[in-house]
């Protein structure tokens, strides 16, 4: 459907889960990603696991440096309007 292509290919900063939206969830999913990556990671098991796109879009804090706690802190920052 049109609605799955715009979400699989969404590139909004910091939007870890690629479903065109900035919330909570992509802090969660970045922890997750790193705290149990075989279910998790890129090829997790889980079916909600991050994807390629999502790990682009969440690396928004460092410089370049892959996904870290430092992304889901700067997410939950910019939820709370305190960055």
């Amino acid at each position: 459907s049109e609605t799955v292509s715009a979400v699989e290919t969404s590139n909004i900063a910091g939007d870890a889960n690629c479903d065109g939206d900035l919330s909570m969830a992509d802090a969660v999913i970045i922890m997750q990603s790193i705290a149990n990556p075989a279910k998790y990671g890129i090829e997790g098991t889980n079916e909600n696991h991050i994807t390629e796109q999502g790990k682009q879009n969440a690396d928004i804090a460092g410089d370049n440096d892959g996904i870290t706690n430092a992304d889901a802190l700067a997410i939950q920052k910019k939820l709370l309007k305190l960055d």
